[in-house]
């Protein structure tokens, strides 16, 4: 069995702060950062593609990678579901904020983009004149995220939006001839989306216009095998993304209670992973229940705690 906390590794310019409240915060956690044995594995996100929580995500799943393709490209299939076409490489283009500051181009966070199922066709019924003649299709699967199908040839650079926000885009956007053809339609996107009504009223609530496509995926789809159990909280994400730890730390001591007791968990104990914006922690306990609550030896668990990204 393994519990998952996705966004509980905090950056380490933060990190040193949070563990200082932790005692009294999250209990629970605490405990377990004392009593367990700590592997940490550290993601290369250009490579993978995506963020350690998908990447778990994908394991969990039983995704491989082609040769040559890196772990995220499988976000396509397992996002699209029972939509995603039967041995096809499978495309998401997800509805996206990119802002231009001084220096270099962002995309925003997705998650912040709260597209609605009205705004979302509205802008869809835009694009269907431009995919005339294209070769390229984009289909709706819920708000804010569409499925793509590319014309034979046509490839992009596949890395989830998760891991691409709030980075500079110059550094994941493709510039290969292969992806000329994409780049053109999407500028067309763009010039149809510019002062779209749409983008007019989220402009008047004060929500970001979506003005571009973010497109990753690219894999086939596969079966996935079997699983072991697990339990994912995703309570602290949304505070993490927002650079809010004040209501991280709220949400953590929230969470801490529904956490199993590092000293009386079942037989045997869970596997806790935790996950930051490049690493992933696995915590294990020791199996016997006796020398969980004789003196085990408590860790330093601060060393990598903390450590940067």
């Amino acid at each position: 069995m393994q519990v998952v906390i996705p966004a509980a590794l905090p950056p380490a310019a933060v990190a040193g702060e949070l563990a200082r409240q932790l005692p009294q915060r999250a209990p629970r956690l605490h405990a377990w950062l004392r009593q367990a044995a700590a592997a940490v594995e550290r993601l290369d996100l250009r490579e993978a593609g995506c963020t350690p929580f998908e990447a778990w995500q994908l394991r969990q799943a039983g995704f491989s990678p082609a040769p040559g393709q890196p772990l995220g490209a499988g976000l396509g299939p397992l996002r699209a579901g029972a939509q995603a076409g039967a041995g096809e490489p499978v495309w998401l283009a997800e509805l996206a904020h990119v802002a231009l500051s001084t220096d270099r181009v962002v995309l925003a966070d997705p998650d912040g983009l709260a597209v609605s199922a009205r705004e979302d066709a509205a802008l869809h019924e835009a694009v269907r004149p431009l995919l005339e003649g294209s070769g390229f299709d984009l289909r709706p699967l819920r708000p804010g995220l569409w499925l793509a199908r590319l014309p034979e040839g046509v490839r992009a650079a596949s890395a989830s939006p998760a891991v691409v926000a709030g980075g500079s885009l110059d550094a994941w956007w493709p510039q290969d001839a292969q992806s000329r053809p994409w780049r053109r339609l999407l500028n067309e996107i763009q010039m149809a989306w510019h002062e779209h009504p749409a983008n007019e009223a989220r402009a008047g609530r004060g929500l970001p216009p979506v003005n571009g496509l973010w497109l990753y995926g690219g894999a086939r789809p596969w079966t996935p095998g079997p699983a072991e159990p697990a339990e994912v909280h995703e309570d602290l994400l949304a505070p993490a993304h927002g650079g809010d730890w004040h209501a991280w730390l709220q949400a953590l001591a929230a969470l801490d209670a529904r956490l199993p007791d590092p000293l009386r968990p079942a037989a045997p104990p869970p596997t806790l992973v935790l996950t930051g914006a490049a690493r992933t922690a696995r915590l294990t306990l020791p199996a016997n229940r006796l020398l969980r609550r004789l003196a085990w030896p408590k860790k330093n668990w601060n060393t990598w705690w903390s450590s940067p990204d």
